[in-house]
């Protein structure tokens, strides 16, 4: 019972939360845009880019911690490094697979499409230090 009303609260906390997170995106978006383009020095590069990537890293996240276990399954992971983890991308966990345990079908996907050695570039120092030492 102590577990189901903990997750009724994380529900709670996501509704309320994420409502305020969109919002604050939303508005944030239109105001850095409009703000530049008053002032004629709107430059895609410097305003545009980093929120793109924002959104493409905090999709990253969602789809590791939601699809962890599918692609724990899919892949057949069974060592101590596995998908599943929302503050982990699935570039980086999938760099240090390849480094520990086996090269699979999708590292070399990602590799393809987002340039040579994205997987091994994405692993963090601390994700590299941890698992080099333990």
């Amino acid at each position: 019972m102590r577990s189901l009303g903990l997750l009724l609260i994380e529900v709670l906390l996501l509704i309320i939360g994420g409502s305020i997170f969109l919002l604050l995106f939303v508005v944030g978006c239109l105001y850095t845009f409009c703000k530049h383009v008053v002032k004629f020095d709107y430059s895609s590069k410097r305003q545009l880019q980093p929120i793109i990537r924002s959104v493409t890293l905090s999709l990253d996240g969602l789809a590791c911690a939601g699809g962890g276990e599918l692609l724990n399954d899919a892949l057949r992971i069974n060592g101590k490094i596995k998908y599943g983890k929302w503050n982990k991308s699935i570039s980086g966990i999938s760099g240090l697979v390849k480094i520990y345990e086996k090269d699979t079908w999708l590292r070399r996907f990602l590799d393809r499409c987002l340039g040579k050695n994205h997987c091994d570039e994405s692993i963090s120092d601390e994700d590299r230090f941890y698992y080099k030492n333990n």
